[in-house]
């Protein structure tokens, strides 16, 4: 009778510190002591409705915006943007890049992007600037990854480093995504040999990892997949964010957290935040995209 009671008791104990775990990952996803960021692509939907935009970047506590520029609008729409924002506590990141810039028009498509900027920061107020620039090339999705891989890395390579040097020209820090899985991407070319992902690390001033899994601790969860990012953004002191997906994705359900909830991705950042406390922690969290995070079930 006494070893039940004593088995029993045990139970209780383990149930009671399960709860408890569970309540400090959702604790800290409540408080979020971590700053938090977002993408918006739907720049021109989301810039004739600024006081929207900002009330409810306020409600979901972002800190840093990657807004994607669209040169047809007028550079007045970003000044004012920008101004309320920073007023808000809220930084704005200049967002460009695409698979082709490391086509044969690539070196033209950056030297536009980076000319807009140029011309903006130089006309606007300093509380009117953007604090950084942030690049999403993705070159695995250009149609010469797969046939001349040697190539497209070398030329992705010089897109990201000429964006540090024009980056560095306009005093702005260079943010680059690049996938969790690109640890694993090796290269041997001008630019030296070893692993693509530390490379980008080296290079960039702050890097995101697109770690597109929806539970954090598991087997080839968040954690796992970023282990390696977060090891060399420590020792090359070169911040890493982990960036999640909210999109609805077809590549297994096991990718993004739209079906899920975002109770349930606060919860998974939780457990990832505890996870990573006593070893390289993450610099912030990045949510892909701000449309469909709104669109999100609670």
């Amino acid at each position: 009778m006494k070893s039940k009671c004593v088995l029993i008791f045990l139970v209780v104990v383990w149930l009671f510190n399960m709860g408890k775990g569970i309540g400090c990952g959702s604790k800290v996803n409540a408080e979020m002591n971590i700053p938090l960021s977002t993408w918006v692509w739907d720049t021109k939907k989301w810039m004739l409705n600024q006081e929207a935009i900002l009330e409810k970047l306020q409600e979901k506590k972002v800190t840093n915006v990657y807004l994607q520029i669209d040169t047809h609008l007028s550079p007045s729409v970003y000044r004012h943007f920008i101004q309320q924002a920073q007023a808000k506590g809220i930084s704005v990141y200049a967002l460009d890049g695409a698979p082709y810039w490391i086509g044969p028009s690539g070196i033209e498509e950056q030297e536009a992007f980076f000319n807009w900027i140029t011309v903006y920061q130089a006309e606007a107020d300093e509380q009117q600037q953007f604090s950084g620039v942030h690049l999403d090339v993705e070159p695995y999705l250009y149609k010469s990854w797969e046939n001349n891989r040697v190539k497209s890395i070398l030329q992705y390579q010089y897109v990201i480093s000429q964006a540090a040097v024009q980056s560095h020209e306009l005093h702005l820090p260079l943010a680059v995504d690049i996938p969790f899985w690109f640890d694993e991407v090796p290269f041997k070319n001008s630019n030296g040999s070893g692993s693509l992902g530390r490379w980008v690390i080296q290079y960039a001033d702050e890097v995101t990892i697109m770690a597109y899994r929806n539970h954090a601790d598991q087997e080839n969860g968040i954690a796992e997949i970023t282990e390696n990012e977060r090891k060399w953004g420590r020792l090359l002191s070169t911040p890493i964010e982990i960036g999640v997906e909210t999109m609805a994705s077809d590549e297994g359900e096991y990718i993004s957290f739209s079906a899920k909830g975002e109770e349930k991705m606060m919860q998974e950042l939780g457990m990832l935040l505890t996870e990573c406390q006593a070893e390289n922690p993450p610099s912030s969290i990045a949510v892909h995209h701000f449309d469909s995070w709104l669109q999100m079930k609670p």
